[in-house]
């Protein structure tokens, strides 16, 4: 039984709604009050991202289910760490944070291919097509770019 539903309030959805509901109610809602395009709109588009924090961590959402907003603030949950309301935002459209220091996950971008072709001023002009064979590095699939099934052992 949901004790509060302000927060769910807050992003329009119910209680019973999915992840997949929340995550786009909110960014509705996160989209039309970001400060950005409504400067008068700050406080709301605060209240909408600590909603969103709350309701999005399954963990926090139980809590808050359980004992409301008052639980959460005694420190009923552990956390995703966001310092902002921004920082949410960025976690979702990758933009906003002012750069936190945050590094990137995944696998690294490789440098640059630079080539140089000779071209006419006409094959510019017309838009020749030209094909190019490079040579790229790609993640093996048995090792996943590991060098071993198992890690532990070390390379093969």
């Amino acid at each position: 039984m949901v004790k509060e539903t302000q927060y769910y309030d807050i992003l329009g959805v119910k209680p019973s709604c999915s992840a997949d509901d929340l995550k786009k109610a909110y960014r509705k809602l996160a989209l039309k009050y970001h400060p950005d395009k409504n400067p008068d709109e700050g406080e709301r588009f605060k209240l909408i991202s600590q909603a969103y924090e709350v309701l999005s961590d399954e963990q926090k959402r139980r809590v808050y289910d359980q004992g409301g907003e008052q639980a959460i603030k005694e420190g009923g949950s552990a956390g995703h760490g966001f310092s902002s309301p921004m920082d949410i935002f960025e976690m979702f459209f990758g933009m906003g944070g002012g750069g936190r220091g945050r590094q990137e996950r995944g696998p690294k971008r490789g440098k640059d291919v630079v080539y140089q072709m000779s071209v006419t001023l006409e094959e510019l002009y017309n838009g020749t097509t030209r094909k190019l064979s490079i040579q790229k590095k790609v993640i093996c699939d048995k090792c996943e770019g590991k060098g071993t099934k198992n890690p532990a052992v070390g390379p093969e």
